[in-house]
């Protein structure tokens, strides 16, 4: 263990201290006249007196046992005046497996696995420490869920896939399997079937892109999707695991970009180890021939398969997951400072007894009622005070300070960031927006240490790339890998993309138990370009606890250079294009979510440093609330640097008339 000290000078002036205090005790010390004694002959008789011998052999020893209780003293309450600690890093074990459920969401499996959502409900309940995502796939993939140790976000998207589910049996019942045309159905029956047709829709537009000319149920291309979608895949070594829910019945309307063995192939070479679950009826024709083919897939990258009829538990697939080998992978979310007083403090204690115990023998020896009295008030004084002191040290009484050290654990930080292109503009203090935001953010994690963060980008939508987590590493990563959108696809831009994912984000912050905060730190120039007028964001107020709206850009505006097609030009008459800030809308973002609004680009980082002592704080009295007192400063090296003082006195004391009694 490698120990610093938070005042190495102490070491050195108490050395000086120490050597200036023995000068000047001995320069001024008063040396014995001769001629003042008489003097006498004949002395070796008595010095071969035992009782003599053993006198002087005791006043030695307590001499030498005086003399090493002050230098023990001195040492003691000068390394303790150094204030010793040892600095850690603190790792968050933020995960010990990657999980991710990959779930065909075709017509032909609906139902098996509609049957199974409850069990993976609970296999989540049942996870400690693991990160699981969700990958949804029919013709094409979408990402449900990220990669997250944030188990309730997880069981809430359960619920909402619960939900399709559920719509879509109704639909295949009441709907597709009951009329031949949606004109026959009554106008009794009509609303329904909207409504039906609205949460499908919501999934299936995902799921579902180029069906016309594809065909559904990509099954190897569902897999492939779904490994790819774990994050670092070739930079860190994980324990990875794909839980695959098909019926493995591919329709396609040509042959697919991967087949299931290529995609088991790949992810026997990335080391991700997959179990298969098919929910087909096993009766149905053809059932245990396509069972065959998955398995044998499932099987090539170490994985178990469970076939059609199985009946599954989440107790089952724990004991799947847990059976393979823990790689825990750790994340420093902080510096930690221990102050490292005690074995000191003992020094110091050991050292005061033994001038205690000392001064005590000379005094009885002596005979207490020998000797000048001023002496002996002097000793009792010195010795009370330092007593005093020791027990000061001992105690470590601490105060509360702004400057003090705080490990903000409680606290949930979302950074909801636009991704427009506009956000690339080159009038950010010299370089681009996102360099901006970038840096901010960083800036952000570093003040927040321990905190849980998530990140929203938002540009023709908005996406969630991380719920709440702690896995730092993996949060900087996504954040340094923001990119502009396709510039043939961009739609423009509005605040309003980034509502509905950050009330998702909000509320999953809110609905975790503790004594936690939710911050908000929302990151965009306000440029509105699609048309579209501003909504409120009042609604979510209640949700967030602090934060800011930090704005990037200039009133003068920026030019956007588009990697490969240079700087963008106005379409009606060819001239540059230029984006400028718009801070009368992320005013009123501010306002409607109660949060702080700060121009980055005008004054960067000081009003933000100033939002984040604040946030800090904050945290820190919420710890409070819960009895925690963490973010306390030590005191007992004040206490040592007057018993310092004290034991130097008695120092000067004794060498200058012999002893302070």
């Amino acid at each position: 263990m490698s120990v610093s000290f938070h005042n190495p000078w102490a070491l050195i002036l108490a050395a000086l201290l120490t050597a200036a205090v023995c000068f000047a005790a001995f320069k001024l010390k008063k040396r014995p006249d001769s001629k003042a004694f008489i003097k006498a002959a004949n002395t070796a008789r008595i010095k071969a007196n035992p009782l003599y011998r053993r006198r002087l052999i005791e006043a030695v020893i307590f001499r030498v046992l005086t003399a090493a209780g002050l230098i023990l003293a001195i040492v003691a309450a000068s390394f303790l005046v150094a204030r010793p600690f040892k600095r850690d890093t603190i790792k968050d074990t933020v995960n010990r497996r990657d999980v991710f459920l990959c779930v065909d969401l075709s017509s032909s499996n609906y139902e098996g696995v509609q049957n199974l959502v409850q069990a993976f409900r609970e296999t989540v309940t049942g996870l400690d420490g693991d990160r699981i995502g969700i990958s949804l796939f029919n013709t094409s993939s979408i990402q449900f869920v990220p990669m997250t140790d944030d188990y309730d976000f997880v069981l809430r998207r359960l619920d909402s896939l619960e939900g399709y589910l559920a719509a879509q049996e109704e639909f295949e019942t009441s709907y597709a399997q009951k009329y031949d045309s949606v004109y026959d159905i009554p106008d009794s029956e009509r609303a329904r079937y909207e409504e039906l047709n609205k949460i499908l829709s919501s999934f299936d537009e995902g799921l579902t892109a180029g069906y016309e000319m594809k065909g559904t149920s990509a099954i190897g291309e569902g897999l492939a999707s779904c490994l790819f979608s774990f994050p670092e895949l070739t930079e860190e070594e994980r324990t990875r695991v794909i839980i695959f829910v098909s019926d493995n019945r591919p329709e396609l309307l040509g042959d697919p970009l991967v087949t299931l063995k290529d995609a088991a192939g790949m992810c026997a070479f990335d080391k991700v180890t997959v179990f298969g679950i098919d929910p087909a009826n096993p009766e149905s024709d053809g059932a245990m021939t396509v069972a065959a083919e998955m398995q044998e897939a499932v099987e090539s990258t170490g994985g178990k398969f469970y076939g059609p009829g199985t009946a599954l538990s989440a107790e089952e697939i724990l004991a799947d997951i847990q059976s393979l080998e823990r790689k825990i992978t750790s994340t420093a979310t902080a510096t930690e400072d221990t102050d490292l007083p005690t074995v000191w403090f003992y020094v110091l204690a050991a050292g005061f007894v033994l001038i205690v115990l000392t001064t005590a023998y000379f005094i009885l020896r002596r005979g207490v009622t020998r000797g000048k009295l001023s002496r002996k008030v002097t000793a009792i004084v010195i010795l009370a005070c330092m007593a005093g002191g020791v027990v000061g040290v001992g105690l470590r009484p601490m105060y509360l300070s702004p400057d003090a050290e705080i490990r903000t654990n409680n606290l949930d930080v979302a950074f909801v960031v636009d991704t427009t292109i506009s956000m690339w503009a080159e009038d950010h203090k010299g370089g681009k927006r996102m360099d901006g935001v970038q840096k901010d953010i960083q800036m952000i994690m570093d003040a927040l240490p321990g905190s849980s963060f998530s990140v929203i980008s938002f540009s023709n939508g908005a996406e969630i790339l991380t719920p709440f987590t702690q896995d730092i590493v993996s949060v900087s990563d996504i954040v340094s890998d923001l990119d502009m959108p396709s510039f043939t696809t961009s739609q423009g831009s509005s605040l309003n993309t980034a509502f509905e994912a950050l009330r998702i984000t909000a509320e999953s912050a809110a609905a975790k138990k503790g004594n936690r905060r939710t911050i908000v730190f929302l990151f965009s120039d306000g440029e509105t370009t699609d048309g579209s007028t501003l909504m409120s964001f009042s609604e979510l107020h209640g949700l967030v606890d602090n934060g800011a709206v930090l704005g990037y850009g200039t009133a003068a505006g920026g030019r956007m250079n588009y990697p490969g097609r240079g700087y963008i030009k106005n379409v009606s008459d060819g001239t540059i294009a230029l984006s400028h800030i718009d801070e009368d809308a992320l005013r009123q973002v501010a306002g409607d979510l109660g949060l702080l609004y700060i121009n980055e680009t005008s004054d960067p980082g000081s009003a933000l440093s100033t939002r984040l002592q604040t946030i800090r704080l904050m945290s820190r009295d919420a710890f409070f609330a819960d009895g925690n007192r963490t973010g306390y400063l030590e005191t007992y090296h004040y206490f040592a640097a007057f018993v310092g003082l004290l034991l130097l006195v008695w120092l000067f004391l004794t060498i200058y008339r012999g002893g302070v009694a």
